[in-house]
């Protein structure tokens, strides 16, 4: 992919203020296309959820749940976890809109949301209810990914109705928070793109969710410190299908076969 199929918008705003060019969106998501919002969050906001999560990941602990109605926000650590469609290893920190939080995330968030379901083909504020819609909930993930182990296998997310894109916060610069590894995403014309090559931090970036996709490993030659939280953060702007939803096909893992050494 040359630089010309990355299209970057200043805000949200001009999307929801214009149909034609969340069509335009759309059409060149579909086609394989990636679109760069610029500056969603400010750089001081980021670094208070971080500080406000690494707490709760240092003093409380880390809870496995499924994805159902009324579910609690909770923390996970993902290490390689069987029980996941796509292999992984990162520390979670899941939040749903029928949950209160100190920050008020889905309404801080609510833009991006919007957009996500505008692009989709969907009302502008679907999902996002204190009860579930078409078997399916809103979920906002934060992923942080340690230095040493942190990972994610190439993966193919579905697309239905419920999504064309899942689009991601960035967290964390290269070069700073990590030196190697990163999210990746391959072209249809087999070209691994590394979007934090272009996409800084308070950055969300969008682009189509069949599209292979994952985290090569962060800074891999250092010692894996779970509790010093050095390594890279995300956000998941997520719509999920409830756990018990046959309707929607899972995530395809697309490294299955390979073998990681646990550290």
């Amino acid at each position: 992919m040359n630089q010309e199929n990355i299209y970057y918008l200043e805000s949200h705003d001009e999307l929801l203020n214009d149909p034609s060019l969340v069509s335009l969106m759309r059409t060149r998501i579909e086609a394989g296309g990636i679109y760069i919002i610029k500056n969603v969050a400010e750089k001081d906001f980021i670094v208070q959820i971080k500080l406000y999560l690494t707490n709760i990941g240092r003093n409380s602990l880390p809870n496995y749940k499924k994805i159902e109605e009324g579910c609690l926000n909770f923390h996970r650590i993902n290490l390689w976890d069987k029980r996941s469609y796509v292999q992984a290893c990162f520390h979670q920190f899941v939040f749903f809109p029928w949950n209160q939080d100190v920050f008020n995330f889905f309404e801080v968030f609510k833009k991006v949301y919007q957009v996500r379901n505008l692009i989709s083909g969907n009302q502008k504020n679907k999902f996002l209810g204190i009860e579930p819609e078409d078997n399916c909930i809103a979920r906002i993930a934060f992923q942080f990914y340690p230095k040493g182990i942190g990972g994610m296998h190439k993966h193919s997310d579905p697309i239905d109705h419920h999504q064309l894109t899942a689009p991601i916060l960035q967290m964390s610069k290269k070069g700073v928070d990590f030196k190697n590894g990163g999210v990746f995403v391959e072209t249809k014309d087999g070209k691994k793109i590394l979007l934090e090559d272009f996409a800084d931090v308070g950055d969300v970036v969008y682009f189509n969710a069949m599209l292979p996709h994952g985290v090569d490993t962060i800074d891999p030659e250092c010692k894996p410190n779970w509790l010093s939280f050095e390594g890279r953060w995300t956000l998941l702007f997520a719509i999920n299908k409830l756990f018990d939803n046959a309707q929607i096909r899972d995530a395809v893992d697309l490294e299955m076969d390979t073998l990681y050494k646990v550290v």
